[in-house]
């Protein structure tokens, strides 16, 4: 249900962050461990400084609470702090 979500948003990464890193992430979605495959991305974006545009942020955010994360947790409380105008 939330892959496609998830990887249309990792996909919007590409160049921004190291593709191993990425691909590796986005690996756990083919073994049905979304939660962990999103909270991974959403850690490397935040560890790797990767900006995001505001759409992306809030995109990931509205992923995160329909997944049942909470959004003021790390990492995801940090995505806000790497939007770049």
């Amino acid at each position: 249900m939330f892959a496609e979500r998830i990887f249309k948003f990792g996909n919007g990464l590409k160049n921004r962050l190291d593709q191993g890193l990425l691909d590796g992430a986005l690996d756990y979605v083919n073994f049905n461990e979304e939660p962990l495959a999103f909270e991974i991305l959403c850690d490397h974006i935040c560890e790797y400084n990767v900006g995001i545009s505001k759409e992306e942020c809030e995109y990931a955010l509205k992923l995160a609470q329909d997944m049942g994360f909470d959004v003021m947790e790390a990492p995801f409380k940090y995505l806000q702090d790497l939007v770049v105008c």
